[in-house]
C-alpha cells in the first residue's frame, strides 16, 4: 500500500488490514523507538481506530494528522511515497505544543546540541524556556548544527501547560536569551508535531568570499584567496543532486549514508558566492566536506571529480572540512 492508496482508503472509509504489516509506531520523544509489534497489538485491541478518522493534508505534506472516534490523535508519515510510521497518541487536554522558528549567530557556541560542559544553543534555549515555563523543559530541534554554524530558520518545539499568548512567548524568550539568539515566531501546533521527525527537507547555504579578506566578516564566510573556476565549481556542485550513498562525504558511523539532494544552486553577489543545498537530510559534516572538495577541484588542488569520489565510498580525498563559519541553516520544510 502506498501513500495515495492509504489516503483514498481513509477518505472513503476503508480500513485496510495491510496497515498491520506496513507501519511502525514511533513515540513523540526521541528516547525510544518501537518496532511493529506494539502497532499490531494496538490495532488489534482498537478495531475502531480509524472509524471516523478525518485527515487534514495537502499535496505537499508528508504528514497526516487526524482524530479518531476514540479521541486518539493519529499521525501517518510517509517517505518516498511509502508509509514510514504511524504515531498513536492520547492527547493531554492541558498540554500545548509550541513551535519556534529562530535564528542565531553560532560563533560563540559549541553547536546546537546540549553538552554537559559547553555552552550550546540548546542549553541557552532550554534555560530560557524553563525559566518562563516554571519547570525544566526539554526543547527539540529540527537540525543539530555544528559549532560555529549559523541559522536563519532553525525550528524547535517544547510543551507547556501555561496559557501564554504566542506573541508574549516571543517577547519573553527574547528577553531571556543572549543577543546572538533570537526567536522569530511562535506557533501553536498539534501534540503530534515533531520538529525533527516530521522534516521533509532542509535548506542550507554556504558563503564563499572571492574578494578582499575582511576581519569583520571572517566569522560568516570562507575567504578563498586562490583563483576559482566558477564553471567547474557549478558543474561539480550539480553532480551531487539526486539520491547517492554519501559515505565519502560524512563523518561518523551512522548506518545509512544514503541521502537525496533535491536541488543545488550557485549564485554570485559581488565578491560572494552563495552555494545552496536542499535535501531530505544531511549527514554529519556532509555539506562542509562537499564544499571543501568542490572548491579543491575548482582550484586544481584535487585531481578528481564528484562522481568518482561518490563511487569510491572513501574519505581518501575528502579529509578536509570547509570552515563552519560559512554555513547557514536557512529553512526547514514540513
Amino acid at each position: 500500500m502506498n501513500r495515495q492508496d492509504l489516503v483514498e482508503g481513509l477518505l472513503q472509509g476503508e480500513y485496510e488490514s495491510v496497515l498491520l504489516e506496513t507501519v511502525a509506531l514511533r513515540p513523540i520523544d526521541e528516547a525510544n523507538i518501537f518496532d511493529i509489534n506494539p502497532v499490531t497489538d494496538y490495532l488489534k485491541n482498537h478495531p475502531t481506530l480509524f472509524k471516523g478518522f478525518k485527515i487534514t493534508h495537502d499535496d505537499e505534506s508528508e504528514n497526516f494528522i487526524g482524530l479518531t472516534d476514540e479521541n486518539h490523535l493519529v499521525k501517518l508519515s510517509f517517505k518516498n511515497n511509502k508509509i514510514q510510521k504511524i504515531v498513536i497518541h492520547q492527547p493531554n487536554p492541558l498540554l500545548k505544543r509550541i513551535k519556534l522558528t529562530l535564528e542565531y549567530d553560532g560563533t560563540n557556541y559549541a553547536g546546537f546540541q546540549r553538552q554537559s560542559t559547553l555552552t550550546t544553543i540548546q542549553s541557552e534555549l532550554e534555560r530560557a524556556v524553563s525559566e518562563i515555563n516554571n519547570q525544566n523543559t526539554n526543547v527539540f530541534a529540527a537540525s543539530r548544527t555544528d559549532s560555529g554554524v549559523h541559522a536563519y530558520g532553525q525550528v524547535a518545539h517544547f510543551d507547556t501547560e501555561l496559557d501564554i499568548p504566542l506573541d508574549k512567548w516571543v517577547i519573553a524568550l527574547n528577553n531571556c536569551l543572549p543577543k546572538d539568539i533570537r526567536v522569530k515566531t511562535a506557533e501553536l501546533v498539534s501534540q503530534l508535531f515533531h520538529s525533527r521527525f516530521d522534516v521533509v527537507s532542509k535548506e542550507y547555504r554556504y558563503v564563499l568570499n572571492l574578494g578582499q579578506y575582511s576581519p569583520f566578516s571572517r566569522l560568516y564566510e570562507w575567504h578563498i584567496p586562490n583563483s576559482l573556476d566558477l564553471d567547474v565549481l557549478n558543474q561539480e556542485l550539480k553532480k551531487i543532486e539526486g539520491t547517492h550513498d554519501f559515505t565519502s562525504f560524512c563523518k561518523g558511523d551512522k548506518s545509512s549514508k544514503v541521502r537525496t539532494i533535491y536541488e543545488t544552486r550557485l549564485e554570485r553577489i559581488g565578491d560572494q558566492i552563495i552555494l545552496t543545498f536542499i535535501g531530505n537530510g544531511f549527514l554529519h559534516n556532509m555539506i562542509r566536506i562537499i564544499v571543501a572538495v568542490i572548491v579543491g577541484i575548482a582550484t586544481n588542488r584535487i585531481n578528481s571529480d564528484i562522481n568518482a569520489i561518490l563511487e569510491s565510498k572513501s574519505r581518501k580525498v575528502t579529509k578536509y572540512l570547509a570552515p563552519s563559519s560559512g554555513l547557514y541553516l536557512v529553512r526547514i520544510n514540513y
